[in-house]
């Protein structure tokens, strides 16, 4: 017969009471704390899921609403871009017509202007013809008394500039400096030595120092002399003379042109 130790029995319970302790916190207590957290979770992502939809349907209200704005617009948009073609297109007519009528009338202008050049042109060829022949003429013709007066006249101008224009002569000697002046001569016919001694003469007493001549032969002045010396230019030659004649003709043929 089985013999039941009252000590062994409160052994056993008591064993059994630790094991269920145990157990509690070790096993019953985290899975009812894991439970618990898996339904919170349950429950905020079913409210996630709530907002989310109820975001959709906000969104989707929102597409529809701006989807009907934008039909309004965009028949708004066709209208007032066929409004503003036509205007365009009307501004382009209109400025086209006024682009053409300004270019008959620059058309008008420039053919004036090359009709009144086409005349300038012949006139100064004709000039030209006229006083290259001119010129021929009278080299062939002028006696050399004619080159050696217009020689003699240049120095009577160079020592009169000495006298009457002495602030303008003084100007002139101090652009030369310190350097030794080259007073380059050109002539239409060979001086004689009495001529380049006082034409040397002359140019010294201008530059108020020693001046070098450098003689050139030059047909193309007809008769007469031209020097440079310095900034200063002196010519009294037929072809400066011939020049000025053809100047002051143009300029007369200019003020009787009609313009048209």
């Amino acid at each position: 017969m089985l013999q039941l130790d009252p000590w062994t029995i409160v052994a056993e319970i008591l064993n059994f009471t630790v094991l269920g302790v145990v157990l509690y916190f070790l096993l019953f207590r985290p899975m009812m704390r894991r439970i618990r957290e898996e339904e919170a979770e349950r429950e905020r992502l079913l409210e996630e899921r709530e907002e989310q939809r109820q975001e959709a349907q906000r969104i989707r209200e929102d597409l529809e609403e701006r989807l009907d704005s934008a039909e309004e617009r965009a028949s708004e948009i066709v209208d007032e871009a066929r409004e503003k073609a036509e205007a365009e297109r009307s501004q382009l007519i209109e400025e086209a017509e006024q682009e053409v009528e300004q270019i008959l009338l620059e058309a008008q202008e420039d053919a004036q202007t090359l009709r009144g050049r086409a005349m300038s042109d012949f006139h100064d060829e004709m000039l030209d013809a006229i006083m290259t022949l001119s010129g021929q003429v009278i080299r062939q013709v002028a006696p050399p008394e004619v080159h050696d007066k217009l020689v003699e006249d240049l120095n009577d101008r160079i020592w009169e500039m000495g006298r009457s224009e002495m602030q303008q002569v003084q100007t002139f000697r101090r652009s030369l400096g310190e350097r030794e002046p080259t007073a380059h001569v050109s002539t239409a016919q060979p001086l004689s030595t009495e001529q380049q001694g006082q034409l040397a003469r002359t140019l010294t007493a201008l530059a108020d120092q020693h001046v070098d001549v450098e003689l050139a032969n030059d047909p193309a002045l007809v008769a007469g002399v031209r020097v440079r010396l310095g900034d200063i230019i002196i010519d009294n030659s037929i072809a400066d003379r011939l020049d000025e004649m053809r100047d002051s003709i143009s300029e007369d043929l200019e003020e009787t042109t009609p313009n048209e």
